[in-house]
């Protein structure tokens, strides 16, 4: 069984925007992987099958979308940022961020990465 947040109950303490950045990049997100369990870890949103491979991570103006294989998108040369072992984080901080087919493209390769590499 898929687990899922109740996003109405996690989201209520953020600012509105925050709120709606969120939900649009869980839908990129459950869209590149409808399988993905969503499970608040470490206070965040994260979403893997067993393991977390991605998180949105939200700050007061802009959220963090976390790659935990980071560091191999970097090596096949994606700009994020970050400077953790393995985890690599791109900023978000307006809707039209995320109309970029480039989150997208980072979300499917992190998930090509892992099937390959896990």
């Amino acid at each position: 069984m898929i687990e899922r947040v109740d996003l109405d109950e996690y989201l209520v303490d953020y600012p509105l925007e925050m709120q709606i950045l969120s939900r649009k990049l869980r839908d990129l997100i459950l869209e590149a992987e409808p399988e993905f369990d969503e499970v608040i870890r470490w206070k965040n949103l994260t979403y893997g099958q067993g393991k977390m491979l991605l998180a949105i991570v939200i700050h007061k103006n802009h959220l963090n979308l976390e790659f935990a294989n980071g560091r191999s998108l970097v090596e096949k040369g994606y700009s994020l940022e970050g400077t953790g072992k393995n985890l690599r984080h791109l900023k978000i901080w307006k809707e039209s961020d995320l109309e970029s087919e480039l989150i997208p493209e980072l979300i499917k390769k992190s998930i090509e990465i892992d099937k390959n590499e896990g």
